[in-house]
């Protein structure tokens, strides 16, 4: 598969999320599944988002290393874990227009709840970060969108956007090992989603690329309005494809 075979959609998807992705250090998945799952299926889908999302979070993790939380990092992981083992169950029961769905309303509500909300200092309790991974792994590995409660969480205990994208870089970087392990422990990894993945990543990274410059140049307040606008858009357009997919088949 060369990259010139693809579709042009997944390439737009992958090239903006990386951008959004550098820019922040979360939103590949917010950005691309919605928009993916308009030419791929729900597995495929979640397999490519999680291999290239791994290596654009790895970048943004490395180079931003010193701004990490570590210990907001261990209280969430291994709840995290345990969820992407039961979100793997879920990818081979449920009907892949639910899960389209499913997906894209996730992304509008998130950005909307998201945009409501006002940073705050403060740790927060231990069963609640243990909620938040948790939540975050099941979605993960049966929808492919890990970022919605752990963003969430970020943004009311992390308000520096520097230790803000550090943060949430090493999370997605350190789970979507976890997560592709479970895909292939269920059997749930199509094998051509990761050539998709291997031709696709280089888009990815030269968004990212080019998000981080705009990170360094772009006031808190404006990249934030920015990524907000970029998935509300895709999950509108994801839920009204999930819609008519359904409404067809009835």
């Amino acid at each position: 598969m060369i990259l010139g075979a693809l579709p042009a959609l997944p390439i737009l998807a992958v090239g903006a999320a990386g951008v959004v992705t550098g820019l922040t250090g979360f939103g590949f998945a917010l950005v691309s599944v919605p928009l993916l799952l308009l030419t791929m299926d729900p597995a495929s889908v979640v397999t490519t988002v999680l291999v290239i999302g791994q290596l654009t979070s790895t970048v943004n993790a490395w180079t931003s290393r010193r701004h990490i939380d570590r210990t907001l990092l261990r209280a969430l992981l291994p709840a995290a874990a345990v969820g992407m083992v039961a979100g793997s169950y879920a990818l081979g029961l449920l009907d892949a227009n639910v899960l389209k769905l499913s997906a894209a309303t996730l992304v509008v509500l998130f950005t909307l709840v998201l945009a409501a909300r006002r940073a705050r200092t403060g740790r927060p309790r231990t069963w609640v970060m243990a909620l938040v991974g948790a939540s975050s792994g099941v979605l993960a590995t049966s929808v492919g969108l890990s970022g919605p409660p752990v963003v969430l969480l970020m943004s009311g205990v992390l308000p520096d956007k520097h230790r803000s994208r550090a943060t949430l870089a090493g999370y997605f970087a350190l789970i979507s090992p976890l997560g592709l392990a479970a895909l292939l422990w269920q059997g749930s990894a199509p094998a051509h989603a990761w050539g998709a993945a291997l031709v696709l990543a280089p888009v990815a990274l030269l968004g990212r690329a080019w998000g981080s410059r705009l990170h360094r140049r772009t006031p808190a307040g404006a990249f934030r309005l920015l990524t907000l606008a970029i998935t509300f858009v895709a999950g509108l357009g994801g839920m009204a494809a999930a819609v008519a997919s359904l409404l067809a088949r009835a």
